[in-house]
């Protein structure tokens, strides 16, 4: 994530968890699990929360970018793949300067945008790995409960096997099997 992309998301996440704090502190009893549906409706019927106005072709390319991010096509050997890459671009706009995307078909994408895109997804999974490690660690330390999980096992190659395994049950392996016995 790009300095500018963090840092808005952190003052919109700040945003966020004053509201839920507000809301537990005029129902510092309410039950587990907290159900956020039900924070949104208290946050925007007291007016502490009202939705801001953004440009429609702001909004509009958001959607359009969410819906590159998200498209997917399945390659010639049958794999299910992202079907774009995206190169983040600095535009200084009256407001400041702004990170915005492009975007290549997966296949037309040149090798560096390729090897960028792979990259900062990388980053982005370690970045979540290490922070399920740090939060899986504070949990055995500080949980009400005094138990300590088993350690987890952050080895992916297995799952990445198993993924690749046929999704449907061929009878005629069993049948093979058999007639080597």
């Amino acid at each position: 994530m790009t300095t500018a992309l963090a840092a808005r998301a952190q003052r919109a996440s700040r945003k966020m968890v004053y509201l839920l704090e507000q809301y537990k502190k005029v129902f510092p009893g309410a039950s587990l699990p907290l159900d956020p549906k039900v924070v949104a409706v208290w946050a925007f019927e007291k007016g502490l929360w009202r939705p801001t106005d953004t440009d429609p072709r702001e909004v509009l390319r958001r959607k359009l970018c969410r819906a590159l991010r998200y498209q997917y096509i399945t390659d010639p050997q049958g794999r299910e793949v992202r079907a774009n890459y995206s190169v983040v671009e600095e535009v200084m706009t009256s407001e400041g300067p702004k990170h915005m995307s492009k975007w290549y078909p997966i296949f037309k994408a040149p090798p560096e945008v390729a090897r960028q895109a792979l990259s900062l997804d990388r980053r982005q999974a370690l970045a979540t790995v290490a922070q399920m490690k740090l939060d899986f660690d504070s949990y055995n330390d500080n949980n009400e409960f005094g138990v300590v999980l088993e350690p987890l096992d952050l080895d992916f190659n297995k799952d990445i096997e198993e993924m690749n395994l046929p999704a449907e049950y061929d009878p005629d392996l069993d049948d093979e099997e058999d007639d080597d016995e």
